[in-house]
């Protein structure tokens, strides 16, 4: 079952592929000092696309969603910390 579809998907793997980098991107958003692995993902994917043109933009997208999941629950965790220490 499709949950997850984009107009722009030509090959039907969207889904898959947006599941797939949405841990790559948790791991992104939620350790603040992960700016190399950032870089690295980017400047990797954008190879890969090069020689290989499988669409990276999908691989982006799963990455983006994980980054902002990743990123909430770090704050979340930094304004638990911080409540507990004004106490």
């Amino acid at each position: 079952m499709k949950i997850l579809r984009h107009s722009r998907d030509k090959a039907g793997d969207y889904q898959s592929r947006v599941l797939l980098h949405i841990p790559i991107g948790l791991y992104m958003g939620f350790f603040p000092l992960s700016r190399g692995l950032r870089e690295l993902f980017i400047r990797y994917e954008e190879s890969e696309d090069k020689w290989v043109k499988d669409q990276a933009w999908k691989d982006y997208a799963g990455a983006m969603v994980g980054y902002v999941i990743g990123r909430a629950i770090m704050w979340l965790v930094v304004a638990l910390i911080i409540k507990e220490v004004i106490k």
